[in-house]
């Protein structure tokens, strides 16, 4: 299958196929994992990542694939070991192969501190009240406006979902607050 075709799959409903047709690719990540002291155990878990931030990324309305898929698989294992490492060994310099590109290796940052952004949100998300919770996807996930909202949670006008809205986004600000302090106390 060619790899314009996985990511279609990928785009779609059901990646199920694509993802299988991926997992092809897991043995490369734990060549790249337990040759630079991992193990089976890490390339799984990296391999996983790997999975979520393509799934993510090919998504995104501005992605363009400018190698083989993967090329592209194999340059997000070892960008995710590398980091992986640093947070294992903070003190001691990490050197896997070389060949980063360094716009890559930035691209490849962000992409890991979106990814980081996202599992946060979505934990807050889940710790939030059913209503929050919906309001806020309907609204940033679904793309529906204030007043299509307002109609199908039932609020009396598009001011009262706005209001709402508005009060559901603080209390996940401070959720945030509250997490990220927690974060740097440890």
């Amino acid at each position: 299958m060619y790899d314009y075709q996985i990511i279609e799959l990928l785009r779609s409903e059901k990646p199920d196929k694509a993802l299988a047709i991926l997992y092809k690719h897991f043995p490369m990540t734990r060549k790249v994992v337990v040759s630079n002291g991992g193990n089976a155990q890490d390339a799984e878990d990296i391999f996983q990542e790997v999975l979520l931030i393509v799934c993510r990324k090919v998504k995104d309305p501005g992605f363009k694939l400018t190698a083989q898929l993967s090329t592209y698989l194999y340059s997000v294992s070892r960008f995710l070991w590398k980091d992986e490492l640093k947070k294992r060994k903070p003190l001691e310099s990490v050197d896997l192969e070389t060949g980063f590109n360094p716009n890559e290796e930035k691209d490849l940052e962000n992409l890991v501190e979106q990814e980081n952004r996202a599992k946060l949100a979505e934990k807050i998300l889940d710790e939030m009240g059913e209503r929050c919770r919906e309001l806020l996807l309907l609204f940033y996930r679904s793309g529906l406006k204030l007043k299509d909202i307002a109609l199908k949670m039932g609020y009396s006008s598009e001011n009262v979902a706005k209001n709402q809205k508005y009060k559901c986004l603080e209390g996940a600000r401070n959720k945030m607050k509250e997490t990220k302090q927690t974060i740097q106390t440890y």
